[in-house]
């Protein structure tokens, strides 16, 4: 059958290809997002594909794309003055994206180009921290840090997981069964405790952020919008 003719009886479409691609990101790992893969999802060829985008290239910048503009990344309902709540709004929203759906961090750590979407995004939020008083430089880091943020605090989730079950054994089977333990007991659950001394003194803390990493993520980020916030009254002071 022609792929013209393919095409219409699937009534295939720009969309469509996305939407596709993006249940194939979400749920596997960095190779499955191939034309081959998408077009056998589609029940098309490969090449009717490649008549709506150039190469994986373009459609994984398209994915990211529809990622982004359904996690609404941009808070339209907040003002932009407003500019502490704003950021803190749009990188939770990151967050959560990442959260919901794991596998897209490769995709967006291996990107090679972005769509407008992303483009807009990292626009709005270099123009919130500009207009906040920082210089572009400043600007820059800060939304990097910021972003940087989002994406390691949801791949280390399980990095954090592992380090508690390896110094804190037997918290780590506390918490498995779904119950805090005391901060005195975490003195007594490690047989060399002199080894890790610093890590026990904030071992309440560990127990904490594995339980809520959410809330651990924006513990974070309240540190990097308070050292923010100092560099815009310094900047002002500085003028």
């Amino acid at each position: 059958m022609p792929e013209a003719v393919t095409a219409r009886k699937t009534a295939l479409s720009r969309d469509r290809i996305i939407n596709a691609a993006y249940k194939l990101a979400k749920k596997d790992p960095m190779n499955a997002l191939s034309m081959r893969k998408i077009a056998t999802v589609l029940k098309v060829t490969p090449m009717a594909i490649y008549k709506y985008f150039a190469d994986k290239n373009e459609l994984t910048a398209a994915v990211i794309d529809k990622q982004l503009t359904d996690s609404h990344l941009v808070p339209e309902e907040i003002d932009r003055n407003d500019w502490r709540l704003w950021l803190k709004t749009s990188f939770s929203r990151m967050w959560d994206a990442y959260d919901s759906a794991p596998n897209m961090i490769p995709y967006m750590t291996h990107a090679t180009s972005f769509g407008p979407a992303v483009l807009q995004w990292q626009n709005e939020t270099l123009g919130v921290l500009i207009n906040a008083g920082l210089t572009p430089k400043q600007s820059l880091t800060a939304y990097a840090a910021m972003s940087e943020l989002a994406t390691g605090s949801n791949i280390l989730v399980p990095v954090r997981e592992r380090g508690v079950e390896k110094v804190f054994p037997t918290i780590w089977i506390a918490l498995k069964n779904g119950t805090v333990p005391l901060p005195d007991e975490i003195s007594k659950a490690h047989n060399s405790v002199e080894d890790y001394p610093w890590l026990l003194m904030c071992g309440q803390a560990m127990i904490e952020d594995m339980k809520d990493s959410r809330r651990a993520f924006i513990n974070g980020l309240d540190l990097i919008l308070d050292s923010v916030n100092c560099q815009i009254l310094a900047n002002q002071k500085a003028d």
